[in-house]
């Protein structure tokens, strides 16, 4: 098990890429399906241009994506008292974040500067339903710390506000704005999250 001050105050580490060039002058424009065009100088000064093939990874199903959403948001379960039901999906994760209300809550949302108090769940979305990590597997089963930039994934900066107290919220994580390329304990490179949120408190 991942404790949460190892598994969600890990800032997202940034990777920075740069391009080396050398030699001939190239430029390439990526067409999905298609081909990329290159483009060289040849010995007289002339610019020639050649058609190398690419290889494309199929596209993802989005209705597919959009009805394995659908069933893991109405399969987790309105009873705040018991842990949420969480499946892992097969079919292709969406690429932007996804943030779903099982139960709404009420009073005073919760926004970035908060002390906030949660009870949560996560799971690696297209992995087994085991959870990577949940503060239901301890005692007390909730835990506070402060919803600010730099101390959080992206994935709960963005999703997390805007609940209300006594409210479930379903966040799947895309990489980018869960732990990346990298990844963490027991999350993979490149792995899409899957959390269940409970909000307890918000101050």
């Amino acid at each position: 098990m991942i404790s949460p001050r190892r598994l969600l105050p890990l800032p997202l580490l940034v990777l920075a890429l740069a391009g080396v060039g050398c030699g001939d002058e190239t430029t390439a424009k990526d067409v999905e399906g298609t081909t990329t065009e290159q483009t060289s100088t040849a010995a007289d000064g002339t610019a020639t241009a050649t058609d190398a093939t690419t290889e494309t990874t199929p596209a993802a199903d989005p209705a597919a994506t959009d009805a394995a959403v659908k069933k893991l948001v109405s399969g987790v379960g309105s009873d705040l008292k018991k842990p949420p039901i969480v499946a892992s999906p097969s079919a292709a994760p969406p690429a932007k974040l996804v943030s779903e209300d099982v139960v709404t809550g009420k009073g005073t949302a919760a926004k970035l500067g908060d002390n906030v108090e949660v009870r949560y769940t996560l799971v690696n979305w297209g992995g087994d339903t085991t959870p990577v990590d949940s503060s239901w597997s301890r005692s007390p089963n909730s835990t506070s710390f402060p919803l600010e930039e730099g101390g959080l994934i992206e994935g709960w900066i963005k999703g997390v506000p805007g609940m209300k107290p006594g409210g479930r919220r379903v966040l799947v994580v895309p990489s980018d704005l869960g732990y990346g390329p990298q990844g963490t304990d027991g999350v993979p490179p490149g792995g899409t999250l899957i959390f269940v949120i409970d909000l307890v408190k918000a101050s």
